[in-house]
């Protein structure tokens, strides 16, 4: 029995001189490492900024309203950042690595409230809705946010050239307020980002041409600090095939209709001041349609100029038949009706030499 229980006590002695100390040394250090390490705060504690890699992935492009200066969206926002605090101990990433198990190598998923994400809101957003969305960390700590979202955003529009215009709708992801400092944007765009082939993002009246993507710098003033955002642009072109055929062409008729009169003898004062005074009449109740589609905006557009110059016409050609009439009556016929006949070329001509003149200007 002595020899027994001198083995037991020698076996109770090596525990307690070498397994003791070291479960004491480890424990207290997980135990802390658990006990100090916040997920919800800054993954470097605010020291270095986190570069946010950030893409936009267009599905649904539902509408573009130039009167009320907004774009409606929906698509995926896609973001991604490294936060070491999530990366696996070196051997479970070599266990993991080494392992025929599939599902050792799924990332874990995560909801917005357990961990740190960056602070992003778009600076012209109206309205915003999340549909779903997926958070998830791989092996090595690199965290994945994909986003599906509907949105509404407002958007300046350059409509000087319209109806030929080519227009920019911005996406302005800014970081919040203080939060300005704790992160970065990355100078290049996630790979995919992009635009959906399928018909949803097709408009009747616009057509897509591109999406751009860069970063740029805001100032700042005495409420939001200055910052640097990530800009997402696409490109949409008009298309003005409707714009040539509902009005274009229709006021190009009204406005050549006033050419007869100068068939006609200038005698006729009172006929012939009918057919201009009818045009005007009709370009105004047109021109009075077209504009409720239209922004109020406080600039001529290439439109407005053809309006104009087509009002001006008319009311020249009025001006033209009270001048030849009081010639005649003055007993002037012979140079007055010389006067009238060359409207007959000199009305139309110049006319469109106008309208080239106007669009040589406008699309500049």
């Amino acid at each position: 029995m002595k020899p027994c229980t001198s083995f037991v006590a020698v076996q109770a002695m090596f525990c307690l001189v070498f397994l003791v100390p070291a479960a004491v040394a480890a424990s207290p250090a997980s135990a802390a490492a658990k006990v100090d390490m916040d997920l919800h705060q800054h993954p470097t504690a605010g020291k270095t900024p986190v570069e946010v890699s950030v893409g936009l992935y267009v599905t649904n492009l539902v509408a573009i309203d130039e009167t009320r200066e907004t774009f409606e969206v929906g698509g995926y926002l896609i973001g991604v950042w490294q936060d070491s605090r999530l990366a696996l101990p070196a051997d479970a990433r070599s266990e993991q690595t080494g392992s025929s198990t599939a599902s050792m190598a799924t990332p874990r998923t995560f909801r917005v409230e357990d961990i740190w994400t960056p602070p992003i809101e778009a600076a012209n957003s109206i309205s915003h809705k999340t549909n779903s969305y997926l958070l998830e960390a791989d092996r090595t700590g690199k965290v994945t946010y994909v986003e599906r979202f509907d949105a509404v955003l407002s958007n300046d529009y350059a409509l000087r050239k319209f109806p030929f215009d080519t227009q920019i709708l911005r996406f302005e992801f800014q970081p919040f307020l203080s939060a300005a400092s704790g992160i970065q944007f990355a100078a290049q765009a996630l790979p995919s980002t992009g635009i959906s082939p399928e018909q949803h993002t097709e408009l009747a009246a616009w057509r897509i041409k591109d999406l751009k993507y860069t970063t740029e710098k805001v100032a700042g003033n005495s409420f939001v600090p200055a910052t640097r955002e990530a800009l997402f642009q696409i490109v949409i072109e008009r298309r003005s095939g409707f714009y040539l055929w509902k009005v274009f062409l229709p006021l190009l008729i009204l406005t050549m209709i006033p050419v007869l009169v100068f068939w006609i003898d200038v005698k006729e004062f009172d006929w012939i001041l009918k057919v201009p005074m009818t045009m005007l009449l009709s370009m105004v109740a047109f021109e009075f349609t077209v504009a409720r589609e239209l922004p109020r905006i406080g600039y001529v557009t290439f439109l407005d100029a053809v309006f104009l110059a087509s009002f001006a016409f008319c009311f020249f050609c009025i001006i033209e038949i009270t001048t030849v009439f009081l010639m005649q009556k003055a007993g002037m016929r012979a140079p007055a009706v010389k006067l009238h006949t060359a409207g007959k070329w000199a009305y139309p001509l110049a006319y469109f030499v106008i309208l080239l003149l106007l669009a040589a200007c406008f699309m500049a």
